[in-house]
């Protein structure tokens, strides 16, 4: 712990937080703001309300913030839903609702840093948080370290000649700009290179008293698992394609799918045409402790989605010790070396897919091989403590600079 007279009272701005126990909602912030505690940073956290939460509370030392945008309850969608930016470009009373969202957000950040006397500003993903970290810059002379997760650039660089001439000047005004994944990296810098200075790969912090082998669940060799969203990004239907080749050759092979989004109703028609309903189950997003489970049962876990920024699925499988299996797409490919801690195949590809997914089933040595790197990579890079620090000392370099 650090001494306390030196503590740095940080206001962490997102768009996703846990909103109750047991949340998935950005669950990883609540850990790493827990852990800053310990290197004498003391977050107090904005994000949106949402139905049944808490305006304030106080979470295993952590305050958390939460501001309305709408009259009633049933109107605030925006957040939490993975749908934001949807919603907003979909028509003109999206992008009023928005409006209000961040006439909101900015209002509620202006009274708590002049409350908790804040003296830095965490940002996490650039829309929205940047948008308010922009205004909060305007009026206060506050150290600014912004976080992404891959979202946020995607849009930026799909839409880079209007949002980053936006934001610009912010960005390179930034006293930080941590990113999860070396893709991330190289995609900011290919926009404009004079951000690399500001620019750190930090992982996504991983809970290793949630995420562990347990002994005590029997692995299922022929278990072969996935934990997704049904998104396009996802790409699910190419995994639902490689499986049903798999299915032809091996009769014991199942597929588990946990997951939810719009595409699942699409997903499910897969299945059927495929006449896969007694070897591929879908299930709905489950807590991180059943999460465990899921992981600690599977032989194998899949994710075969594009661009992804890091690929958080894969590597909390890698702690459990799966083998894992991935596309060489995106921050994929920082979590997977291919052969030594797990398996990479080309994108959009069913029939690699389904090859990768053979030979692990088939060959024991290779999968716990496999298994066994990818275990001690995951605990050396992604545990929560040591990143923890490392994110501490860049809020704290940014102060003190």
């Amino acid at each position: 712990m650090e001494n306390m007279e030196n503590t740095i009272r940080l206001l962490v701005v997102t768009h996703n937080y846990p909103r109750y126990r047991g949340d998935f909602a950005g669950i990883f912030l609540s850990l790493l703001n827990r852990r800053l505690t310990e290197h004498g940073i003391e977050p107090v956290v904005l994000a949106p309300h949402d139905t049944g939460a808490a305006l304030y509370e106080k979470v295993e030392g952590v305050k958390i913030y939460r501001f309305r945008y709408a009259a009633d309850e049933k109107d605030q969608h925006l957040a939490y839903r993975g749908t934001m930016h949807k919603l907003v470009l979909g028509s003109v009373g999206g992008l009023f609702k928005f409006k209000r969202f961040l006439d909101c957000n900015r209002k509620a950040a202006m009274d708590i840093i002049r409350e908790e006397k804040i003296q830095a500003v965490a940002g996490h993903w650039l829309i929205p948080a940047g948008l308010v970290m922009k205004t909060i810059a305007r009026n206060h002379r506050l150290p600014m370290v912004l976080s992404s997760h891959g979202t946020d650039i995607r849009l930026m660089t799909r839409y880079r000649h209007v949002t980053y001439s936006y934001f610009k000047k912010f960005c390179r005004g930034l006293d930080g700009w941590t990113v999860v994944s070396s893709f991330l990296r190289d995609e900011i810098i290919r926009l404009d290179p004079r951000l690399e200075k500001v620019l750190s790969v930090l992982p996504l912090p991983h809970d290793e008293d949630v995420f562990y082998r347990d002994e005590t669940v029997i692995r299922d060799e022929n278990l072969v698992a996935s934990v997704t969203r049904f998104t396009e990004q996802k790409r699910v239907d190419y995994l639902i394609k490689a499986f049903a080749l798999v299915a032809r050759n091996n009769e014991r092979a199942r597929l588990e799918i946990y997951g939810s989004g719009p595409r699942r109703p699409y997903i499910e028609e897969l299945v059927r045409e495929f006449g896969l309903e007694q070897r591929v189950t879908i299930h709905p997003p489950v807590p991180q402790d059943k999460l465990r489970g899921v992981y600690n049962r599977a032989g194998i876990v899949v994710l075969n989605s594009f661009r992804e920024g890091f690929g958080l699925a894969l590597s909390e499988a890698m702690l459990c010790g799966a083998a894992v299996i991935g596309t060489r797409s995106g921050g994929i490919t920082d979590i997977i070396e291919h052969e030594r801690r797990g398996l990479l195949v080309p994108l959009d590809d069913s029939a690699a897919l389904a090859a990768a997914i053979e030979r692990l089933l088939r060959d024991q040595p290779l999968r716990q091989r496999l298994a066994e790197e990818g275990r001690r990579f995951a605990l050396d890079h992604y545990a929560s403590g040591p990143l923890a620090a490392k994110y501490a000392a860049i809020i704290r370099a940014a102060v003190e600079s």
